[in-house]
């Protein structure tokens, strides 16, 4: 089986994920009582242990991972630009600024 390596901006935005999620994990327990479903706490904890299987595959930059999984994280790495773009143009970020979010 074929072993693709993880590049720095694969490897930065699948931790910056991680990140993100356990952002969005603090935000949720600290929401007043019942503002978030079981299945919104389901579909949170689901995406952060796939985001930590990932990383423990991809432990470094340069990891040899396989094909589906380096897939995967390039779909993770666009969604984290995204986010990160999308978060600066709601703050008011020039749109050629924001756009950096997509060199990282």
């Amino acid at each position: 089986m074929n072993k693709y390596r993880v590049n720095e901006s694969e490897h930065f935005n699948l931790y910056s994920m991680y990140d993100h999620l356990k952002c969005r994990e603090i935000d949720m327990e600290e929401a007043p009582a019942h503002t978030y479903t079981e299945k919104q706490w389901d579909e949170l904890y689901e995406r952060i242990s796939e985001v930590e299987s990932l990383m423990e595959k991809a432990y470094c930059v340069g990891a040899a991972v396989d094909w589906p999984t380096l897939k995967r994280i390039r779909e993770i790495k666009a969604e984290r630009q995204m986010i990160r773009y999308n978060t600066c143009m709601a703050q008011g970020t020039p749109e050629r600024e924001a756009a950096a979010a997509f060199d990282l």
